[in-house]
């Protein structure tokens, strides 16, 4: 994992990333830390291709500030993968934040219980979503993680495994890949269509418009239960945001 610090307090970086350094250690696993002192240095950082998966932001910072660069990352990089993790002296910011769709929003001063819990959420959301599908075709077995897949397809005996960068193939029943896949990532929406909820960029009655602009048909039985779906899981985030 590749985690950020964005904060102009040289202290407060030096904490967390002592922090975060102390439970990579602890927890047995790999993390990466980068601090940057300005939103503008880290925009630039991003613009530039710069990866990162958890992003520890102060709200009051030189340059771009903190709601400004979430904005960037949700809006105009487009990305929902990062995890945003306020930090602030002030609480007053909670409602400007919410359209940044933060994981977390932690006050100063900062504990190492606050982080450690923080971080064990994390974990625990990417521990699930980094589970692999397995397949089999030509008599090969493959893995691909079901964080990359946007879709499933049916396409008569064939299931089409949709990513960003590509299209997969293997011989195979929808009715059986959803039983296969979590109940948590995956919504039936038509007899050929299986879709990763986190990758759905606009909903409507009758279709949805995936992260890379396919647009899919929600069957006229499903329409209801989809619905009812979408407003629970955006109720759910409201209430955990």
């Amino acid at each position: 994992m590749n985690v950020v610090i964005c904060d102009d307090e040289k202290s407060t970086c030096a904490e967390v990333e002592n922090v975060i350094r102390a439970y990579a250690d602890e927890r047995n696993v790999k993390m990466e830390v980068d601090i940057f002192f300005s939103g503008s240095t880290l925009t630039a950082y991003l613009e530039k291709g710069g990866v990162l998966d958890i992003l520890f932001l102060d709200i009051e910072i030189p340059g771009k500030n903190g709601v400004a660069v979430g904005n960037y990352i949700r809006s105009v990089l487009d990305n929902d993968q990062i995890f945003i993790v306020y930090i602030s002296s002030k609480t007053q910011y909670a409602l400007q934040l919410f359209q940044n769709r933060p994981f977390d929003f932690l006050v100063k001063p900062l504990s190492r219980k606050k982080i450690y819990r923080v971080l064990d959420g994390i974990y625990r959301i990417v521990g699930k979503s980094n589970r692999d599908f397995e397949y089999q075709s030509n008599g090969s077995i493959y893995r691909i993680p079901y964080k990359d897949i946007l879709y499933f397809q049916s396409d008569g005996r064939k299931i089409h495994i949709v990513t960003e960068r590509e299209r997969r193939s293997f011989y195979g029943k929808l009715t059986e890949v959803e039983k296969r896949v979590p109940e948590f990532l995956f919504m039936n929406i038509h007899k050929s269509y299986l879709i990763n909820f986190n990758y759905v960029k606009e909903y409507t009655y009758e279709t949805v418009r995936m992260l890379n602009d396919d647009v899919l048909s929600i069957s006229k039985m499903n329409r209801a239960s989809i619905r009812r779906k979408v407003m629970e899981r955006e109720a759910d985030e409201f209430r955990s945001g």
